[in-house]
């Protein structure tokens, strides 16, 4: 069911528009690349965590599936005016966190039938909906309790302290326990935004001409990459996302 929600929705709005499938196989194609080269990877990182990474790629933009956000895809693409109501689809991901539990299974089974990768460890849907809340940087995920009860909720603020929160997960805290592959959400969704609007079909063109992961971010700095994607998301996203200094924080912290 998941799988077919991503066809049938949009995940870009330029160039005629893009499936939101289409970007999500690509980006899981660019993590994929990714996990299987000892340029970016030593060969004895956990194989859990590998399975961890490539699940959250495939997942990553599951709050764009929000009727709003869709809308306002919608209207980019069609060069009509744009909604009242605007929405980070980041920020919707826990809207969907049911539809995620129920396809688990199916995201697996998909991965193994697209890629031959073959998931062989638990996933933790905790981490899955961190990685998607926080992909932008502009998010974190909170854990608060209201009359007993342990709630997920979005949060922006992460200076802020909400006196209800018992826990959270942050992009600082993915970036830690995934090192050095903690930015791969992001890596692998700019590249992939940036293959659609180029037109590049060829993934490993620019990939293989990295020997380092920190040069792979860096090609991605020099090259105006993320101008390119910034450029051609909706504008409500451009007056607020940091993409460049983000990029830079994850090259500052690879040797």
């Amino acid at each position: 069911m998941l799988v077919s929600k991503f066809k049938s929705n949009l995940g870009k709005s330029s160039r005629g528009g893009q499936s939101l499938y289409d970007h999500i196989m690509t980006c899981v194609r660019v993590a994929h690349r990714i996990l299987g080269d000892t340029h970016f990877i030593s060969e004895d990182y956990p194989r859990p965590k590998r399975d961890q990474l490539l699940f959250s790629v495939f997942i990553h933009d599951l709050g764009k599936l929000d009727p709003d956000f869709q809308a306002m895809l919608k209207a980019a693409r069609d060069s009509q005016p744009f909604p009242s109501k605007r929405v980070k689809h980041e920020a919707s991901t826990l809207d969907y966190s049911k539809l995620l539990t129920k396809a688990e299974d199916e995201v697996r089974e998909h991965l193994y039938k697209e890629l031959n990768y073959k998931f062989s460890n638990p996933i933790s849907l905790e981490d899955t909906m961190a990685f998607a809340v926080s992909h932008h940087g502009l998010f974190y995920l909170s854990f608060e309790t209201r009359d007993g009860q342990v709630l997920e909720r979005v949060r922006r603020e992460w200076t802020v302290f909400n006196h209800l929160e018992t826990r959270r997960i942050t992009l600082t805290d993915l970036l830690f326990d995934y090192h050095p592959l903690g930015g791969i959400v992001i890596i692998a969704d700019l590249l992939g935004s940036f293959c659609y609007e180029q037109g590049i079909t060829d993934l490993n063109e620019i990939i293989q001409s990295a020997a380092t992961l920190r040069e792979l971010i860096n090609i991605i700095l020099k090259e105006g990459i993320v101008e390119v994607v910034e450029e051609n998301d909706v504008d409500y996203y451009r007056q607020n996302y940091g993409l460049r200094n983000l990029m830079a924080v994850l090259s500052g912290g690879l040797a």
